[in-house]
């Protein structure tokens, strides 16, 4: 049985607290009406509260992507448009989802509003579906009576979110399919090809060019130690993966990726229009920029930017304004500094970093398909000179046949 938590007043004006085990709120009513208490609040006790939840987390872990959670929003956004209360709201779009996790997150978050709970509160039990910036905004909505207009500004967001998203895979397919042909080829070429044509040509190996020796002791290597290759390319895989991209060197890595031409400039544009719209958003929805900062520095992945923005919060307590500290850092483009000073001098802060987001994706899209147009040809450059260096080693070999064989016959 519930247990409920209840403020009250007795009949001589006095506060009065306590708790009740019922079924429903209404019989914790009657009951206190009954003792002559006048209630004020009440609210399911947080430790039971907490407990139901935690059985239900554990019994179903929920998983909503991000392309399910844009759309998630987009559609509540547009159900409290048309007038649907929160409830019904939720009603509504539990029975028309088809996404099995959805319709579970969907009937979970109603339960808690059913119970009491804020909204915002509701999302912010499911951390790893909504984000901090989610649910501060969602506050804001709440508490400004404007909740479908957030929800609307959050759809946006996230749908742009997935578009570069989405850009961003779909464009490393070619490259991907390019570089795996070109081992291959090679790993075929060294280890099964190369022998075979040496072997044919039946040249001692101290007689044969250093290009061709070298191109023998590495199909040596890969015939004799193809396990060891295989066990050495996965430790490398893991290790990158554990020092590099969550580990002690991650910064230098990002700081790395800053300074590569085209890459750099991809992650700096990406970056930023991320930080602009979230601090924009939650500016324009009237949080102060301080808490702003600490929820948006949070949307930034390159650990190198994301201290930056931590900086910039420490000269904003100071006193700063936001665009010195922005610009002194030198990570940000110049184009969003220089909105954000606009922004400041003319107090329309909110606005003009939702328009600088806007213009940064926008040029990401450019940078991005300058990246897919470049990168194949740099690598398939890389291959050429690879296999150029194959077919030299195996047309040295041929011409050494030719001088010594032909030598040999002669004498």
């Amino acid at each position: 049985m519930p247990s409920f938590t209840y403020k009250a007043l007795n009949l001589s004006g006095q506060d009065v607290t306590g708790e009740l085990d019922a079924d429903n709120r209404a019989d914790i009513v009657r009951e206190l009406v009954s003792r002559g208490l006048c209630v004020t609040d009440i609210c399911q006790s947080a430790s039971r509260i907490s407990r139901s939840f935690g059985q239900k987390a554990r019994g179903r872990r929920l998983r909503v992507r991000p392309k399910q959670l844009s759309a998630l929003t987009r559609q509540l956004a547009t159900a409290l448009e048309a007038g649907l209360p929160l409830m019904s709201a939720l009603d509504v779009m539990r029975e028309e989802l088809d996404h099995t996790a959805s319709r579970e997150l969907l009937k979970q978050l109603r339960h808690r509003v059913q119970e009491g709970v804020s909204f915002s509160e509701a999302l912010a039990e499911h951390p790893r579906v909504f984000s901090p910036m989610y649910v501060r905004l969602v506050k804001v909505g709440e508490t400004g009576g404007m909740l479908d207009t957030v929800l609307a500004q959050l759809a946006d967001s996230l749908e742009g979110q997935t578009e570069l998203r989405d850009r961003v895979k779909t464009a490393s397919i070619y490259p991907s399919i390019v570089l795996l042909l070109g081992i291959v080829s090679v790993v075929i070429i060294v280890s099964v090809i190369v022998p075979r044509i040496i072997d044919t040509i039946g040249v001692e190996t101290f007689m044969l060019p250093w290009p061709t020796r070298v191109l023998l002791r590495v199909s040596g290597f890969f015939s004799r130690y193809w396990w060891l290759l295989i066990g050495l390319i996965a430790a490398a895989a893991f290790g990158w993966r554990q020092v590099f991209l969550r580990g002690a060197g991650r910064p230098m890595w990002d700081a790395a990726k800053l300074r590569i031409p085209i890459l750099g400039r991809l992650t700096r544009q990406l970056e930023a229009s991320r930080f602009a719209r979230s601090l924009g958003m939650l500016t324009h929805g009237g949080v102060s920029i301080t808490e702003a900062l600490a929820v948006a520095r949070d949307t930034i992945q390159n650990v190198v930017m994301r201290a930056a923005a931590d900086e910039l919060a420490e000269s904003i307590q100071a006193g700063e304004s936001i665009a010195r500290p922005l610009q002194r850092c030198g990570l940000f483009p110049p184009l969003l500094v220089q909105m954000v000073r606009v922004g400041e001098s003319t107090g329309r802060l909110g606005e003009m970093l939702l328009r600088a987001a806007r213009v940064h994706e926008s040029e990401a899209r450019v940078t991005l398909d300058r990246f897919v147009g470049v990168l194949p040809v740099v690598m398939i450059l890389l291959l050429a000179c690879i296999i150029g260096f194959i077919v030299a080693g195996l047309v040295l070999a041929i011409v050494e046949f030719q001088t010594t064989g032909v030598g040999a016959l002669s004498g």
